[in-house]
């Protein structure tokens, strides 16, 4: 099965593209490999790394574990709030990680968007979740 996912702002990290991202390096840990990311611009991105969702927006950096991903959807309460008239216009998807903490991504629409929800929805089964 194919997962689209690039777009205009959201790429794929390959190691023919990571130096275009070289600024985001400094969030990852050890390990941890950068996998898609959304750029809108230095201070509004999302990152799916091998470990973890990295969001910065206004409110600050926002991180959540993978491993304690228990709920990822479309926000659509946020998304009639924004007039969205369908799947074309969604650009919401809402984390609860297993401590009940929330937040919401904002991603590129169309495609981007669907293949962040179909990735995160995919993870959310991969971990025994212990809370």
């Amino acid at each position: 099965m194919e997962i689209k996912v690039k777009g205009f702002y959201t790429k794929i990290i390959t190691d023919e593209n990571k130096h275009e991202y070289e600024e985001l390096q400094q969030y990852l840990e050890g390990d941890e490999i950068p996998l898609i990311v959304c750029r809108f611009n230095a201070s509004d991105w999302t990152m799916l790394t091998s470990k973890r969702v990295l969001s910065m927006n206004l409110e600050g950096l926002r991180i959540m574990n993978l491993a304690e991903l228990v709920y990822s959807n479309i926000d659509i309460p946020g998304e009639i709030a924004s007039g969205a008239k369908g799947w074309a216009d969604f650009s919401k998807i809402i984390l609860r990680d297993v401590n009940n903490k929330t937040f919401t991504l904002v991603l590129e629409k169309r495609y981007p968007f669907g293949g962040f929800l179909q990735v995160l929805t995919s993870i959310k089964g991969w971990f025994p979740k212990e809370k």
